[in-house]
């Protein structure tokens, strides 16, 4: 999970930048036991329980191809990064001519978000992307929305029937993405006061929730539960037709899922996933990654990122960093090396110049 204290690597939520990541959360995120179906097939279909929790927006057991909005489009050779700090420290216009893609926290909290509309615009003047972090699967004890939420909502707090389990070792919990006030939640309160800031789209952080399983020792999630993940994403693109959206760690048994009628893998931008070749390559990620890439291409995605999050040790850690940017490339994804914390952005000679 890239949770803003470790993005994509699984410390449970975007903002902190204090977070450290955990090795087991993508690679949990293609489990054997998976309640999807793993067909590779793009138009394949996955069945759900009836719940009184799930989405009405559930499979039709049909697909079509939709109509996907140019303004969705990311790079089609990006050059990513992810930063959870403060826009104030860091240079911006240096950031917008170096990166194509960038992924902030655009959590307005209290009224005093780590980047302003303003900023925000000026990491976009070159023509960047830049998506917020928004987390999918869980929720975190120190967002406004765990206990205040505007009349008409459910607080993550008070949610109990969504809340599967703590996430160990963070202050946040497991959401189950079927649970109907939850979905209403990130559809219609989150992802609204974060699009508002002006961003281009979202990271949608533990996705990996809905490849868990029923029998998962962490945050099991059954057939109904993995549909309405599904479900909440086709919310999304409804309410968002123009903004990207890539999850992270995205199970490969959700290739073969569809929602409202449209086979899943149209409906994203892009996969991303952490600690694919640091500290060591994990054959898992990378077939994981593989798997996503292969698919978009034989729909004909050429503009859908497929991305590697790689940790180094620090800013300064250049060969480790040069070894995992080489072989991210030579396996056909996009590479960003950071370090845990994503508190800054490592300016690494290798960087291509200009995006």
């Amino acid at each position: 999970m890239i949770a803003a204290c470790g993005l994509l690597a699984g410390c449970g939520g975007g903002g902190s930048g204090t977070g450290a990541t955990s090795g087991s959360t993508v690679a949990a995120a293609i489990p054997a036991s998976s309640s999807i179906a793993n067909s590779g097939n793009p138009t394949g279909s996955v069945t759900s329980g009836s719940s009184g929790n799930s989405s009405s927006d559930t499979n039709s057991g049909s697909t079509s191809k939709p109509t996907i909005a140019t303004a969705r489009n990311l790079p089609t050779s990006p050059v990513w990064a992810v930063y959870y700090g403060r826009g104030s420290a860091i240079d911006i216009a240096q950031t917008a001519a170096t990166f194509n893609v960038i992924v902030i926290d655009a959590d307005p909290g209290t009224g005093t978000p780590a980047f302003s509309a303003t900023q925000i615009a000026a990491l976009k003047a070159k023509g960047a992307k830049v998506l917020s972090y928004l987390n999918f699967g869980a929720c975190e004890k120190s967002r406004t929305y765990w206990t205040t939420v505007p009349t008409g909502f459910v607080s993550c707090g008070a949610n109990t029937a969504a809340q599967i389990s703590k996430y160990s070792g963070f202050q946040e919990y497991w959401m189950n993405p079927a649970n109907a006030d939850y979905q209403n939640l990130i559809v219609n309160y989150i992802a609204p006061r974060l699009a508002a800031t002006g961003i281009d789209g979202f990271m949608l952080d533990n996705f990996e929730i809905v490849g868990h399983g029923a029998n998962s020792s962490s945050a099991p999630c059954n057939a109904t539960c993995a549909q309405g993940g599904l479900d909440l994403v086709k919310q999304l693109r409804d309410r968002f037709p123009n903004l990207a959206l890539v999850p992270n760690a995205a199970p490969v048994s959700a290739i073969g899922g569809t929602t409202g009628g449209v086979s899943f893998p149209w409906l994203i931008d892009g996969v991303i996933a952490e600690q694919v070749f640091l500290p060591s390559t994990s054959t898992s990620i990378v077939q994981l990654l593989k798997s996503w890439q292969s698919t978009e291409q034989n729909l004909g995605r050429s503009a859908f990122l497929v991305g590697s999050l790689d940790y180094a040790s620090s800013c300064t850690a250049s060969s480790t960093a040069q070894t995992a940017w080489t072989a991210a490339q030579q396996a056909g994804f996009s590479p960003s090396i950071s370090t845990v914390s994503l508190d800054s952005i490592c300016w690494w000679s290798f960087l291509p110049a200009g995006s």
